[in-house]
Parts: C-alpha cells; structure tokens; sequence
C-alpha cells in the first residue's frame, strides 16, 4: 500500500516552505562528477528537492562543497579501543554517517551477549549503523575462542533492527571444502549481504568460494589480486587500516572501465590514527594524493560503496534520497566543516555537537559479565621457554602488512639464551588462552618487533582475543600476563619486573571506558616506552594483535602452537 505525504509533496512542487533549505551550495553530483552551483530543500530528513525553494529555516553555505557523507564499507568499531559512542562522535564529525560493522572480535569473547552490547550501543547514535553478524567464531578450528556461534545462533538476533548481514568469511578452506556449519550459516544469509575475507585465494579455489553468494573483499594487497576478483563478479573494497595499509597498491586497479566496483573501507583504525589522520576523509585525500581525481575519490566513500553495499537511498544529493551531507571547504583540504545526518546538523567544525540518549544495558547482568572475560588457567615461567633445538622456524613482519613471512634460523648452542635472540632480531611471542582456563600456551619466535629487554603484552589478539606477550625474559612474560589478569583486560609493557606502564581494556578486554583522547594519550606513552625498549614499529601493538590470525599468511601463533596458514595446520617450532 501505497502512502501519499500530501504535505511532502507540496513542499517538493514549491507549493509550501521546506523544513530547511541550504542556499548558496557547490552541489557534488556524483552521477556525472561535476559540481554545479544550486539549492537544497530538505524535509522529514530526506532531500525534496534542488532548486529555488524557500525555507522555514534557511542556511546560508556561502559557495562551500556540499557532498554526500560518507559511508565506511567494513569496520570492527573494537579496534577503536573505545566505547561506541565514542567513535560514533568522532567519526560522524569526520562525515562518516553510515557503516557497516562487524562485532567478531567481542563476539568471539563474549557471544551474542557482545552482540547485543554493540548493537545497543550502535543504534543510539545519529548514523545510519548496519551490523554484521560474524561468520566465525570461533575464527577457526585452531584456537580457543570465548563463544561459539553455529546457524541456529545467528538465526536468533537475524531479524533485529540493525542487523545487515554475515560478516566477513574467513573460514575460506571451510567454504572451498564445503564445510556444512560454514554453509548452513552462508544459506541463512543468502537473501542478506554476505562480506568476504579471501586473501590470496585465486583460480579455482575462488570459484568455489564464490559458490557462497560472497560480495565483496576487503583483503586484496595487489593490483593483481583485485582484477581477478573483480574478473569473477566482486566488489573490492580498498582498504586502508592502522596497520593494512593497501590504497597504494591497489588504486593502479582502478579504471574507467571498472571503477563502479570499488569502495573504500578501514577495518581497523587505532584512536591516534582517528585523531592524527581522520577516517573516511582520510581514505579520500590520500587517494587524491595518490593521483585519483577528487570527485571521483569521493564517490568511493559515497555512490560506490551505497550501490555495492545494496542502499538505496544514500550516497547521492538527489530527491527522495536521506539528507546525509557533508559541508567541505575545498576540494584541496577535504575539511569537514559541517555534517547533516537526516537533515540535522550533527556535528561542525569537526567537532560533534548532536546528543544521543543513554541506555540501561550498562546495568544489566550481561553487562557485568563483559567486564570480566579474562580467566587465565595455570600457567609458569616454564611455558615462556624455547623448546630445546638448534633450528627454529620464525614468522617475519613485513611493513604495513598483517602477513608474515616465513624463514628459519639456526644457533649454534641450546638452550637459546635472549642475547642470541637480540642478535637476531628475534622475539618470543606466546598467546596464552584467557576465556576458558585452559591453561594452553602456544609459542613461537617473532622477527623484525625490534624487542630487546622486558615484555608487552595485549589482551586484544586478533581474531579469538587470547593474551598475547612478546619477549625474552620469561620472567618478564609471566608478569605481563599476569598484570593482563588483574586489569580484566589491556595492554602492558614490563622491564625488569617492574610494570612500567599500562592501559586497562575492562569491556571484553578489547575496549577502555575512556575518551577517544584519553586512550590515544595512553597509547602514545605506550608506544614511547615501547620505542625505550628497542621496538621500532609505529603501530606495535595492533601489529601484534594480528599475530594469532590464523587465517592471514603465512605463519602465525595461537594458545594451541605455531600455525601455518599454507598448510592450514599447525608445525612444530623446532625443525631440528
């Protein structure tokens, strides 16, 4: 049945004033990548109409760029390491109104419950918040996660408001095999948005994976890569992370020919990184730097990623469209200067300026429980000792990647003391299991970190959120883990036994209860006393967060061993 706005309509012809008309706009039209000089009349929160149009309340923009907002493709708002609300602010002053997130990380701590926490927090704030129910949890077979998620699980939260669609598949052996908890998920969700994560998957293999009814991919690292996968009929969403940083290498994919079928998305974003370089705005200028012409870099983040994503009514200024806007200076600086979601303006001068109401979920019983997910079962200083051999394998860090590559590296006397170690710039790394008192520690040793003395530890490790600690005293280790412990949840960095600093995470172990400032202040005393201690890497602990992703290339480890993403089984430590 069809319902007639009479008053909408009147106000669309010029017959009555709009609600709010913004006079004086460079209107960005991302259908044939101009920008034209115009009005814009907005009512009940949607674009009525462009034109001359007379308001109840009238804006003067005084010739600045008036564009659609934002949209980020695939995010895990965990990585944020802040309430929910307080990357809603952040990156809704930046022009971001609409995302699509995945909850794995909390929901592979804490289950549906984790869901729910996202999901409530999500929906209180002036964006348009999509959530994806995770696709593996636990990631895989090879760890110890907190929750297990099967179909008749996500079938339970399917129909809640918010909820958009299965979250990336990682598990890409279980779909090319035909693993039937993977494809029953997949044939739930076949009429929804299914996200993808296949790295490196080509040729056959990606024809079985696409079996799935798979979109998009957010986990191509080179031109190549994204051809084929654009060849077989995926979307490709260029990512550009903390620590992923992939807009370099894939824009020489980007064409005339094919350029509808890309979108930009940022996975995972440190606090610093939100403040120092931004969000979505951010993908935009570095693409412009790069050499993409501006309009187009914007329909990136607006047309492009509404059209793959499957919404309708955002990611255009046109009638019958949501009033989803973004004021900027120029096309140059790209600065935010004023963001209207629903025809509200919520947030100027990047500053959020909008309110959102609060909720009674932080005192229930489910609330309680997501404090307190860190149980760690009996474990020693013997459980940070290398094995006894004379050749190890090592899993190596390549810049601004999450892959490792793999090598070996012989000594010449065992035991292997931590100056052999030092030598060869090498770490142990041990991911000890925290959500079911296992007791299970996995080991492996850690080229290019840089480590020299003392310890780190994080309680966000990628993807089933066990503590991870690299190394060499295991005196050292040991107390991490255990100050890890009595946080619930963070990151520490230990010298000599002494704890020299700290962050608690108490929501999951993955989120402070901080500011968004709060916690980059903290990480960025982190990273100095990091850097004191011989680590160059300039994002250290998100980089060691994704050392126990089995699913990412090449070797990495897990609470149960070293793991080969190749083989997809685990290898001994010791070759000989």
């Amino acid at each position: 049945m069809i319902i007639i706005n009479s008053q909408l309509l009147k106000e669309a012809r010029g017959d009555s004033p709009a609600e709010l008309v913004l006079k004086n706009c460079k209107i960005l039209d991302v259908f044939n990548e101009e920008l034209y000089e115009d009005n814009l009349a907005i009512s009940s929160g949607k674009i009525i109409g462009i034109g001359d149009y007379q308001g109840r309340k009238e804006v003067d923009l005084d010739g600045k760029i008036l564009a659609p907002s934002f949209v980020d493709g695939h995010l895990h708002l965990e990585s944020a390491m802040v309430p929910v609300e307080e990357f809603a602010k952040k990156a809704i002053s930046l022009g971001t109104t609409t995302i699509v997130a995945d909850p794995h990380e909390i929901a592979n701590v804490a289950g549906l419950r984790g869901i729910k926490y996202i999901l409530n927090k999500g929906l209180k704030m002036p964006w348009n918040f999509n959530l994806m129910l995770p696709s593996c949890v636990p990631s895989s077979k090879f760890e110890t996660g907190g929750a297990v998620l099967n179909a008749n699980e996500l079938e339970k939260m399917i129909d809640y408001d918010g909820i958009f669609g299965l979250g990336e598949v990682m598990d890409y052996p279980g779909v090319i095999n035909g693993d039937n908890k993977l494809w029953e998920k997949l044939d739930l969700f076949s009429n929804k948005f299914i996200d993808g994560h296949a790295p490196g998957v080509k040729g056959k293999d990606l024809n079985a994976y696409l079996q799935g009814k798979i979109k998009a991919d957010h986990e191509c690292t080179t031109a190549k890569e994204a051809l084929e996968k654009l060849r077989k009929g995926m979307y490709i969403m260029i990512r550009e992370g903390s620590v992923t940083r992939d807009l370099k290498q894939l824009l020489p994919a980007v064409n005339d020919r094919n350029f509808n079928r890309f979108l930009f998305a940022t996975d995972d974003r440190h606090p610093g990184d939100l403040i120092k370089e931004g969000q979505i705005n951010f993908l935009i200028k570095k693409a412009v730097k790069e050499g993409l012409d501006p309009i187009k870099a914007i329909k990136l983040a607006t047309i492009n990623s509404a059209t793959a994503l499957g919404f309708d009514d955002i990611g255009a200024i046109a009638p019958g469209y949501k009033a989803d806007l973004v004021v900027l200076d120029n096309l140059k600086n790209f600065k935010v200067e004023k963001v209207f979601k629903d025809g509200k303006l919520v947030a100027e001068d990047q500053e959020f300026i909008a309110g959102y109401p609060k909720d009674n979920f932080e005192k229930s019983e489910e609330y309680n429980k997501i404090f307190s997910s860190v149980n760690i079962g009996e474990i020693s200083e013997k459980d940070f000792e290398l094995p006894q051999g004379n050749k190890y394998r090592t899993m190596n860090l390549v810049s601004e990647q999450i892959v490792t590559r793999k090598d070996t590296v012989s000594f010449e006397k065992s035991p292997v003391k931590n100056e052999d170690l030092v030598n060869k710039n090498l770490n142990k790394l041990a991911v000890v299991e925290r959500h079911h008192q296992t007791g299970n520690v996995g080991l492996g040793l850690l080229g290019g970190f840089g480590l020299k003395r003392g310890a780190i530890a994080t309680s966000v490790g990628h993807d089933s959120h066990n503590i991870i600690v690299v190394g060499l005293n295991k005196k050292d280790m040991l107390k991490a883990v255990r100050e890890i412990e009595k946080m619930n949840g963070g990151i520490v960095i230990i010298e000599n036994g002494k704890l020299i600093n700290k962050l608690a995470l108490p929501i999951a172990g993955l989120m402070s209860d901080k500011t968004l400032n709060e916690v980059a202040d903290k990480l960025s005393e982190l990273r100095k006393e990091a850097k004191k201690l011989g680590v160059q890497n300039e994002s250290p602990f998100m980089t060691i967060s994704f050392m126990a992703l089995p699913v990412i290339p090449r070797l990495k480890v897990t609470d149960r061993g070293l793991f080969s993403a190749e083989k997809f089984d685990f290898v001994s430590l010791v070759v000989e």
